[in-house]
C-alpha cells in the first residue's frame, strides 16, 4: 500500500484552487458579466433593500419595490462623475493621448444629457406614472424608469471599461 506524500498534497489542492480563481476572474473580467451582471446585480440589491428596509408591520412586497430605475440611474451618474474626475485629470497632462483628451470633451455632454433624462424621466413618472389611488403604473411608473436607469448604468459600465 502506497502513502501519500503530505507535501504533494497541497500542491494538488493549490492547483485547483488556482484553477478556480482563474475561473473567477474569467467571468468577473467578461463582457457578458460587465454589461449584464453588473446591471442585474445592482438592481437585485436595489430591490432587496427596498424589501428589507420597509417598517416590519408592512413587510410584504410592494409593486412599488420594482421601481429601482431612478435610484439606479443616480447610482450610475456618481459613477460617472468619480470615474470622470480621473479621465479629466489625465487629460490635461501635456502629451495626453488624443483619444483621451476626446473623451474627456465629452463628458460634459454626457452629464447634460443624463440629467436631461432624469428630468425627463422624473416628469413621465409624475405625469403619467400614478393611478388616482396613488399606486404606480405598471408601465409608464415601473418600467419606463427602469429601462432609463438599465440603459444609464450599462452606458457608465461600458464607458469605464478601458
Amino acid at each position: 500500500m502506497e502513502t501519500e506524500d503530505p507535501l504533494q498534497a497541497p500542491k494538488r489542492n493549490r492547483g485547483k484552487r488556482n484553477e478556480r480563481r482563474d475561473a473567477q476572474v474569467t467571468i468577473i473580467g467578461s463582457p457578458l458579466f460587465i454589461d449584464f451582471g453588473v446591471p442585474l446585480l445592482a438592481v437585485a440589491l436595489s430591490i432587496f433593500l427596498k424589501v428589507v428596509t420597509r417598517n416590519d408591520h408592512l413587510a410584504t412586497f410592494e409593486r412599488e419595490d420594482l421601481a429601482f430605475g431612478l435610484d439606479l440611474s443616480i447610482t450610475a451618474l456618481l459613477l460617472f462623475i468619480v470615474s470622470s474626475s480621473g479621465l479629466v485629470s489625465r487629460s490635461i497632462i501635456p502629451g495626453a493621448p488624443q483619444a483621451v483628451v476626446e473623451k474627456a470633451a465629452a463628458i460634459p455632454w454626457i452629464l447634460l444629457s443624463v440629467f436631461i433624462g432624469l428630468w425627463a424621466t422624473s416628469t413621465v413618472v409624475r405625469k403619467l406614472g400614478w393611478d388616482t389611488n396613488g399606486r404606480l403604473h405598471v408601465g409608464w411608473g415601473i418600467v419606463v424608469p427602469d429601462l432609463f436607469g438599465v440603459a444609464v448604468l450599462l452606458f457608465v459600465v461600458r464607458w469605464i471599461k478601458p
